[in-house]
């Protein structure tokens, strides 16, 4: 072979090489803002964060969380986090001067040698930051709320000057699940939220209610409203048992939720029964909403840990205000809401696994 094509060869094997390597790291990426988006808690998503990275890319030793906690509301939850196996400095509490120290507009990536300085904020003195690090700005809503920092042994493994646009991409997935984690525990401060499936509870989809139909007054735009219940969900309870049973609600609760717009709400209004509020939408378009739900629920696999699956079906009954806000009377929302029971108490009569429609006023 000549020199030419050695040289060649040689140049083909490292852009495979590379290419290899680059599909690797991107998956790996892919698979941590998977297991992000899915975690359930602050805890859990601190969780996914600080052990899936270095677990997923070598040369990463730790990784840690630092964000601005005025009122200590999330390390209150990391620390009982630690108390159920998170580990312990992991997350930081971070004052805003010490923040705005670290990054100025345009916010970017910090990559370099691990000084002293940064060294004791970000990684309370642990060694395994002691090479390089990469330290990436955590922005919401325009804010800069905190820091994503990765460190490692090798002082060649983050290095000044090299692409920061997956990191920065991780660190705004980052960001989002951080906001959505502390509003979601804020609502289960606020005694809002379904401790079982995580949706919202009756609580908040009442005082929703309120607020959507003084808007319907206002603006006699269209309000669906659908009642889900699960059919034969006593059976289930009594042939294998709550915890299975939980585990359907919470599956359905998922499935329900799926696809819904920042302005939708859905709740468990108590048991087995969910309510759904779609502001804006029109009969016919709830109709195809429900549907689509009913049918996605009745060919979701339902497996219990015997590797039996079960047939899990819902009913659902479904109202709708229109324009013509007299036609509804002195309290629109107690005429709404019977409406879609006696929809959803017809469904189930009638055969259950069905969609049906409250008759127009």
């Amino acid at each position: 072979m000549e020199q030419g094509e050695i040289t060649r060869e040689r140049e083909w094997t490292i852009l495979r090489d590379q290419l290899r390597d680059n599909e690797r790291i991107w998956s790996g990426f892919r698979h941590i803002e998977v297991r992000m988006i899915g975690s359930h808690s602050l805890v859990d998503l601190v969780g996914v964060i600080t052990e899936g990275i270095p677990e997923t890319f070598s040369g990463i030793d730790c990784v840690t969380i630092a964000c601005v906690d005025p009122e200590y509301e999330m390390t209150r939850l990391i620390d009982a986090g630690v108390e159920s196996g998170l580990k312990p400095r992991c997350f930081t509490a971070i004052p805003r001067e010490k923040l705005n120290e670290l990054f100025t507009r345009p916010w970017r990536p910090r990559l370099g040698p691990a000084d002293e300085h940064v060294h004791s904020l970000l990684f309370a003195d642990d060694p395994c930051a002691s090479g390089s690090v990469a330290l990436a700005p955590l922005v919401r809503r325009g804010e800069l709320i905190g820091s994503l920092n990765q460190g490692s042994r090798d002082p060649k493994h983050f290095l000044s000057g090299i692409a920061t646009d997956l990191l920065e991409h991780l660190a705004a997935v980052a960001a989002l699940c951080i906001d959505n984690a502390v509003n979601h525990e804020r609502l289960k401060l606020d005694g809002l939220t379904d401790p079982l499936t995580g949706v919202s509870n009756r609580r908040f989809f009442e005082r929703r209610l309120a607020e959507e139909i003084e808007r319907w007054t206002r603006q006699t735009g269209p309000l669906v409203c659908m009642l889900a219940d699960v059919d034969f969900f006593k059976q289930v309870n009594d042939r294998y048992g709550h915890q299975v049973g939980d585990r359907v609600l919470r599956q359905i609760a998922s499935i329900l939720g799926q696809d819904l717009r920042g302005s939708d709400v859905l709740a468990r209004y108590g048991g087995e029964e969910f309510v759904l509020l779609l502001p804006g939408t029109t009969c016919n378009q709830g109709m195809a909403i429900a549907e689509r739900l009913r049918s996605s629920i009745e060919h979701s696999a339902f497996v219990i840990p015997e590797g039996v699956d079960l047939d899990v079906t819902v009913s659902i009954g479904l109202a709708c205000l229109e324009a013509g806000a007299e036609a509804y009377g002195a309290d629109p929302a107690a005429r709404l809401f019977q409406q879609v029971d006696a929809a959803l108490y017809e469904a189930k009569q009638t055969g259950r696994n069905r969609v049906v429609q409250a008759p127009p006023r």
